[in-house]
């Protein structure tokens, strides 16, 4: 998928986030988009996954020269993970993937596959209310993961994580992510050192 951004600006009150962005994200390509903390690089990914409305300019998406016009078809083909995402809290583990898996199409041949990876099986049961912050990070992280779309959007992904669970984070970029399209809203440069591209929101002032 290819993701065009035209002259894209946001304004909360009085106060501009950023202006004028025009950029482009191309397939299989790993970008970053970095900044100080506060400076809108989670405003920026809301509005590329279509979850916010820029004030100004024009997002387009497309696929092999084809303009999507239908949000529900660009939606089917991005997972997004970020801290502030919630997740269904009285749904156990193992009722959040069936949900989950009900609308999107998974790159998991099955639960456990999924449980395997996301190394939480052992809370399948459990109800998501009751598992701790980083755990919760880690869900959702698998979920974007091992969703089969085209475009990968992660905000701050290692938040709450230990060194081990970096590990694992690193190990998934790795093995799930070819001829995907990643975009990484991060100023933790290990979080996304293997990007090739890196686009500073604070050139958009």
């Amino acid at each position: 998928m290819i993701i065009q951004l035209e002259n894209i600006s946001k304004r909360y009150g009085f106060e501009w986030i950023f202006k004028q962005i025009n950029y482009q994200f191309e397939p299989s390509q790993r970008y970053a988009i970095v900044g100080p903390n506060g400076s809108g690089k989670s405003t920026l990914l809301k509005v590329i996954s279509g979850g916010l409305v820029p004030t100004s300019g024009k997002l387009t998406c497309s696929i092999q020269h084809k303009r999507i016009t239908d949000d529900i078809e660009m939606v089917k083909e991005i997972a997004f993970a970020a801290p502030y995402i919630s997740l269904i809290e009285d749904f156990s583990l193992e009722e959040l993937y069936d949900f989950h898996a009900s609308f999107k199409k998974m790159k998991s041949a099955n639960k456990e596959e999924f449980f395997e990876v996301s190394q939480l099986g052992i809370h399948k049961k459990k109800y998501i209310k009751n598992f701790s912050s980083g755990m919760k990070q880690r869900l959702k992280l698998s979920l974007a993961f091992l969703t089969d779309s085209q475009v990968l959007l992660l905000d701050e992904p290692t938040s709450n994580f230990d060194a081990k669970a970096i590990d694992w984070y690193l190990n998934l970029m790795e093995n799930y992510t070819k001829d995907r399209l990643v975009i990484i809203g991060s100023n933790q440069e290990y979080e996304y050192i293997f990007c090739e591209q890196r686009l500073s929101i604070s050139d958009y002032k």
